[in-house]
């Protein structure tokens, strides 16, 4: 059995009896084991549509003898028997359920990202995850859950950004609009190699990182993996790249 964490998330209809009847149903499955259920915490949206309602967010721990793909698709259909329709990204949602952890393991296909690429520094994700999971691994950066939460509490206002030199234009536009946006109060520390990403250079609160190639084994991916701390992988497009960077400091603050 592997052990396993889900991320709940609602902010449209009755979302008390949505978590409710998504621990029920994975409690139905007779290849999950459902171990421990967060509370649930009020919080505000982060990216996408403005004026969405405030969030219900949990964390479920479970053991599994599905595979990491199975499980995607046991949660998916989940979502689509509790009545989730799939609109806007990042927009309101009567249940989101996502895959955070499959034990240690670290999965990369075109459906499944593990761990999730933005858990480890979304404040809504980590806070109920503590509760149930703070010993859990991030196998990425090998921080547990509460080192992860402390991380993005205590760190600096810092974000370290790796974008290579081939990417001054769309660097520059990022660093204009994040300037004109948080002025003083952040700070935008960009490095162009990757040999300069040493355990946490300034005590930065996240590395975003441009992807250098096409695979988990080329240098931006490395450089990632040895960062201490929190990382997002940024889209070669400039205006998604501070759309995902914006996004990621809302969920940090």
């Amino acid at each position: 059995m592997v052990d396993c964490l889900i991320a709940f998330g609602s902010n449209q209809g009755d979302r008390e009896g949505a978590y409710e009847a998504a621990v029920n149903s994975l409690n139905q499955s007779q290849d999950v084991q459902v171990v421990a259920v967060s509370e649930l915490h009020v919080t505000e949206a982060v990216g996408g549509p403005g004026d969405q309602p405030s969030y219900l967010n949990g964390a479920i721990r479970l053991s599994t003898n599905l595979s990491g793909a199975n499980l995607l698709q046991l949660l998916i259909q989940m979502e689509h028997d509790l009545g989730r329709v799939r609109l806007n990204r990042w927009g309101s949602r009567t249940i989101d359920l996502d895959l955070l952890l499959y034990g240690e393991n670290q999965i990369s296909t075109p459906k499944l990202t593990v761990p999730h690429p933005r858990m480890s520094f979304r404040r809504f994700v980590l806070e109920p995850a503590k509760e149930i999971a703070a010993e859990m691994i991030h196998p990425l950066s090998r921080l547990t859950i509460a080192q992860l939460i402390e991380r993005i509490a205590l760190g600096s206002r810092v974000v370290l950004c790796l974008a290579g030199r081939d990417l001054n234009e769309a660097y520059g536009e990022m660093e204009g609009e994040f300037k004109a946006k948080y002025g003083s109060a952040w700070t935008l520390e960009r490095v162009d190699r990757c040999d300069q990403i040493k355990g946490n250079p300034m005590n930065a609160v996240l590395m975003a990182y441009f992807p250098l190639g096409n695979s988990r084994g080329d240098s931006s991916w490395l450089a990632a993996k040895s960062f201490k701390g929190p990382t997002l992988e940024l889209p070669r497009n400039p205006a998604l790249a501070r759309q995902e960077l914006f996004a990621a400091i809302e969920a940090i603050q």
